[in-house]
C-alpha cells in the first residue's frame, strides 16, 4: 500500500459512521415514469429541474441500464454503450495508455470532459496520456470508479465552465453512488472474449473475466442511510497480433531473427489487469434539517501493458541474456482513492452545503522481461522506471435560495478554494544508465527510467466564485445565466459566462438553447510530466526513443517551446424537445464548439540534425524530442437526436430508443512558427500533417445506437446494435490515399450487437446470460501492401471504438437481500 494513500484509506474506512452523502438529492423513480420527466442535478442548480424541462441536453441512464452496460465490468465502455456522444477507444502499446484510458465527449480530448461523483468534482489521473490520438492529455480515469457502486449517470452535453469550473468544454458525466437505505445485493459474473481471428486462421478464446462485488445499506436514523460495498475485477490478456515477416521488422535479419519468421510475437489486444474496489455512500441526520454527509471510493489497479517484440539480432538484445528475442511487458500499478464529506443545512432562507474534498492517484510505471542492453549480461531484466503522484484538495460552499421577485427566482452562488501537487519520482539507476557497451542503445527496452535530473515537484492552488440564476419569467419561458471567477496561482484569473433559455409551446413541445465560454488551465500534470516512449519513426521503418517533456523544460526550449497558456472556448448549442404521447420522447440538439490555444503534443522532432544536436547536448539515449504546446484552434460542429419510446408488450414493459451523434472537428489555426526549431533543422515542423490528420479523423464522425429493452415479472430481454461510422487513419504505405496531405486509410463503418438475456428465478436471485458484440464483428484490416501492418503484425487500426477483441460472453448471477 502506498503510504501517502493511508490517511484518506483510513478515513474512507472511519467516516461511514458518522457522516453521509451530499447528493440525497434523486429519489428512486416510479418505474412508469419515462426517463425524460425523471428529476435531474446537473445542468441545474433547481431542485425540481427535470431532463424534459432543462434549457440543456441531459441525459439519465437508470440503474438497470447502467448494470446491463457493465457487462464487461469497465464505466469506459458503459458510457460508451449507453452514450453516442461517447467514444472509449481502446488505445493500446502506448506509455501508460495500456493501463489508463479516458472517455470522449462529442468527438473532444478526454481532459475537455467534466467528470461528477455526486455533483462533486472528480480528480484526474497521474499520468499524461503519451501516445494516442489526443496525446498530451490528462484524463480522469473512469475505470478506477467502483462499477457496483453506481445507481445511475447523468450526462450534460453542454458547455458547463461556468457552472463546474475548468474541463466542462464539452459537457459534464455525473455518477451518481447508490443510496437505498436498507438490503443488500451480491452477484458473481464470468465472460470470455470468444473470436474467429482471420488474420491467423484460429479461433481464439481469451479475455477471460471474474467479477464479484456486493453492497449492503444501512439505516441512520429516521432518513438517513450508510451504503457501503466491495469489488474484485480480474481480466486475462487478449492476443490480436498476426504473423510478423521477421526480414521487414527485425533489425539485422539474423538467422536467430529468421527463425521466427511467420511467428506471432507481438503483443496487440487488451492487457492483464486485477481491480479491487471500495465505497460508501453516507447520509447523516444530526438535527432539525441539518444533514452530514460523506462518499468516498477506493481503487487499485495492476496492469500490464505490451512494448513491441526485440528480436535476437537487434541492438536492444544481448543474445546472452534473450537467444531467442523477447517482449518487454510493462506494469502500471495505480491506487486510486476520493474521500469527499461536508455537512448540509438551512438558515436564514438559505439552503447551505459546505463541503471538502480529497483525491489522488498515484501510478508506478516498471518494466519486466526487458534489459538494458548498453549494460551488457550484467543487465537486470526488470526496472522500476517511474512513479507519479497527484493529489487535489478542496473546500467548497455553495448556497441556494428560492426568491419570489415577482416571479420564480432560483439563486446559487458559491466559492471554492483548491491546493493541487504533483510529484514524479525517478526510476532505478539501471533503468536509464547509459553502460559501457555504447554501441547499444541506453536504457531500460520500453522505458528508459525516469532520471533524478528530471523529477518534478510542484503545487498550484486556485480560488473561484460563482453565481448561477434561473428564473421562470413566464409559465412557458425559463432563462438561465451564470458567472464564475477564478483565480490560478501559475496562470492568473479568468471569467466565464453563461446564457441558457428554454421556451415551451405547449407542454409537449419546447425550445432550448444556450452560450457559453470556458477557460482551461493547463493540467498540473501538464506542465511537470516527463518521459521517454519507444515509437516509430518518420516512415514507420523502425522504432525509436523519443522523450516528452515539460515546456519549461531547457531541452525544449531549444527545441521551440514556450510557456503553456490555458485554452479557451465558446459553446452554441440549439434544440428542440417535444414528448407527442405520454410514452414517447424525441430530442434534437446542434452544438458548434470553438476552442482557441488547444494544447496537443507535438510530433516527434527527429531527423539526423536533430539527433546530431541531441548527442551535442549529452543525450544520445533520445533521438527526438517532443514537448505540449498550445498549438490549435479548432470548431467542432455536430447533432444529437434521441427518440424514446415506452409501451406495454405481453405482460411486460418494452422501451425502445434510438440516439445518433453527428460529429466534425475542423482545424482553424495551427501556431507552427519556431525559430528556435529553425536554427536546429529548418526542415522540422512542430505539428506534421500526420498529428493533425488524427486530430480531424481519428473519431467516428457518427455513431448511432438502436436499443429494445423488455422488462417483465420473471423475464428480461435487451437488444442493443450500435454502428460506430466510418473514420480514417494514416497509414505506413506510400501508395496509399493521400487524404489531407498525408498517406491515409479509409476505414467503413461497423455495426456490433449486444444481447443479455434475464431470469428471475427467485424474488431474490437474477441469472443473465449475454453477449457483447454477438456477431464477432472487427473493424476493416489494415492494408497489407508496403508492410502497412508493421510486418503482419499489427492487422487492425486500434483507433476504433469497437476494438480488436472480437465477441465477448457472459454470465451474471445477481441476489439481493
Amino acid at each position: 500500500m502506498h503510504h501517502y494513500l493511508l490517511p484518506p484509506l483510513l478515513a474512507l474506512a472511519a467516516l461511514p459512521a458518522a457522516l453521509a452523502q451530499a447528493q440525497a438529492q434523486d429519489t428512486p423513480a416510479n418505474g412508469d415514469t419515462a426517463t425524460i420527466d425523471q428529476v435531474t442535478v446537473v445542468g441545474s442548480r433547481a431542485r425540481n429541474r427535470t431532463v424534459f424541462d432543462s434549457a440543456v441536453p441531459i441525459d439519465r441512464f437508470g440503474a438497470r441500464e447502467v448494470q446491463n452496460a457493465l457487462s464487461s465490468g469497465e464505466v469506459g465502455a458503459a458510457l460508451q454503450a449507453l452514450a453516442p456522444s461517447i467514444n472509449f477507444p481502446r488505445i493500446e502499446s502506448s506509455g501508460a495508455a495500456d493501463s489508463v484510458r479516458g472517455v470522449q465527449l462529442r468527438g473532444l480530448a478526454p481532459d475537455q470532459v467534466l467528470v461528477l461523483i455526486n455533483g462533486k468534482r472528480r480528480h484526474a489521473s497521474a499520468v499524461l496520456d503519451t501516445e494516442s490520438s489526443f496525446a498530451g492529455t490528462v484524463p480522469v480515469d473512469v475505470n478506477a470508479i467502483p462499477p457496483g457502486a453506481i445507481d445511475h449517470i447523468e450526462i450534460l452535453r453542454d458547455g458547463a465552465g461556468a457552472q463546474y469550473g475548468s474541463d466542462a468544454v464539452a459537457g459534464v458525466i455525473n455518477i451518481v453512488l447508490k443510496q437505498q437505505r436498507s438490503g443488500g445485493s451480491a452477484s458473481l459474473s464470468y465472460g470470455a472474449n470468444h473470436t474467429d481471428f482471420a488474420p491467423t486462421h484460429t479461433t481464439k478464446t481469451d479475455g477471460q473475466t471474474r467479477i464479484a462485488n456486493a453492497d449492503y445499506g444501512v439505516p441512520l436514523g429516521d432518513a438517513g442511510f450508510l451504503r457501503f460495498g466491495a469489488e474484485s475485477r480480474s481480466r486475462n490478456p487478449t492476443q490480436r497480433a498476426g504473423f510478423s515477416d521477421a526480414g521487414w521488422t527485425s533489425w539485422n535479419n539474423t538467422p536467430a531473427d529468421q527463425a521466427l519468421d511467420g511467428k506471432v510475437v507481438f503483443k496487440s489486444g487488451d492487457s492483464r489487469s486485477h481491480n479491487n474496489y471500495a465505497f460508501y455512500n453516507a447520509l447523516l441526520p444530526l438535527g432539525e434539517g441539518v444533514d452530514a454527509y460523506s462518499f468516498a471510493t477506493a481503487n487499485q489497479r495492476q496492469s500490464d501493458g505490451s512494448a513491441y517484440f526485440r528480436y535476437p539480432g537487434d541492438p536492444s538484445n544481448v543474445e546472452a541474456v534473450y537467444p531467442n528475442g523477447y517482449r518487454p511487458v510493462t506494469h502500471g500499478d495505480s491506487t486510486d482513492v476520493s474521500v469527499v464529506a461536508g455537512v448540509r443545512f438551512a438558515s436564514a432562507g438559505w439552503q447551505w452545503d459546505l463541503g471538502a474534498r480529497h483525491g489522488g492517484n498515484q501510478f508506478d510505471y516498471g518494466v519486466s522481461h526487458s534489459l538494458n542492453a548498453s549494460l551488457g549480461a550484467a543487465s537486470p531484466t526488470s526496472f522500476h522506471l517511474a512513479s507519479f503522484d497527484y493529489r487535489q484538495n478542496a473546500l467548497n460552499a455553495d448556497l441556494t435560495r428560492a426568491l419570489d421577485l415577482g416571479v420564480p427566482v432560483n439563486l446559487a452562488l458559491g466559492a471554492e478554494f483548491v491546493r493541487e501537487t504533483y510529484t514524479s519520482t525517478p526510476g532505478d539507476a539501471a533503468a536509464y544508465a547509459a553502460g559501457p557497451f555504447t554501441a547499444a542503445p541506453p536504457g531500460a527496452q520500453a522505458g528508459p527510467g525516469l532520471r533524478p535530473q528530471d523529477a518534478f515537484d510542484g503545487s498550484r492552488h486556485l480560488k473561484s466564485v460563482y453565481l448561477d440564476i434561473e428564473s421562470d419569467l413566464t409559465r412557458q419561458l425559463l432563462v438561465g445565466a451564470a458567472a464564475r471567477y477564478s483565480d490560478y496561482s501559475d496562470f492568473g484569473g479568468a471569467s466565464t459566462g453563461k446564457l441558457s433559455a428554454r421556451y415551451k409551446f405547449t407542454d409537449q413541445f419546447l425550445l432550448r438553447g444556450s452560450l457559453s465560454n470556458s477557460f482551461r488551465a493547463p493540467a498540473l500534470v501538464q506542465t511537470g510530466f516527463r518521459f521517454s516512449t519507444l515509437n516509430f519513426n518518420s516512415d514507420g521503418s523502425s522504432l525509436q526513443t523519443a522523450s516528452l517533456l515539460p515546456a519549461s523544460d531547457p531541452l525544449a526550449r531549444a527545441f521551440g517551446a514556450r510557456d503553456l497558456k490555458p485554452e479557451k472556448s465558446t459553446n452554441l448549442s440549439l434544440g428542440l424537445a417535444w414528448k407527442p404521447a405520454r410514452n414517447t420522447s424525441v430530442t434534437l440538439d446542434g452544438y458548434r464548439i470553438r476552442i482557441k490555444d488547444r494544447i496537443t503534443r507535438t510530433s516527434d522532432l527527429q531527423s539526423e540534425a536533430a539527433t546530431a544536436y541531441l548527442a551535442s547536448a549529452g543525450r544520445s539515449d533520445i533521438q527526438s524530442v517532443a514537448y505540449l504546446a498550445n498549438l490549435l484552434d479548432t470548431s467542432t460542429s455536430g447533432l444529437d437526436a434521441v427518440l424514446n419510446h415506452d409501451l406495454a408488450l405481453t405482460g411486460g414493459k418494452l422501451n425502445l430508443s434510438a440516439a445518433l451523434n453527428l460529429n466534425h472537428t475542423r482545424i482553424d489555426a495551427v501556431h507552427q512558427s519556431s525559430a528556435a526549431l529553425a536554427s536546429i533543422d529548418p526542415a522540422l515542423t512542430v505539428l506534421t500533417d500526420t498529428s493533425l490528420f488524427r486530430i480531424r479523423n481519428a473519431s467516428p464522425k457518427n455513431k448511432l445506437v438502436l436499443s429494445a429493452d423488455w422488462q417483465a415479472a420473471q423475464w428480461g430481454l435487451l437488444a442493443r446494435a450500435t454502428r460506430f461510422g466510418p473514420l480514417k487513419d494514416f497509414s505506413y504505405d506510400a501508395d496509399a490515399e493521400v487524404i489531407d496531405g498525408v498517406h491515409a486509410q479509409r476505414f467503413g463503418a461497423v455495426w456490433t450487437l449486444d444481447l443479455e438475456a434475464q431470469y428471475k428465478a427467485t424474488a431474490q436471485l437474477t441469472l443473465s446470460l449475454g453477449a457483447d458484440n454477438l456477431l464477432d464483428r472487427y473493424p476493416q484490416r489494415v492494408r497489407e501492401t508496403n508492410n502497412a501492418t508493421y510486418g503482419g503484425a499489427l492487422p487492425y487500426n486500434f483507433i476504433n471504438p469497437i476494438g480488436v477483441n472480437g465477441a465477448y460472453f457472459y454470465a451474471r448471477a445477481r441476489y439481493t437481500f
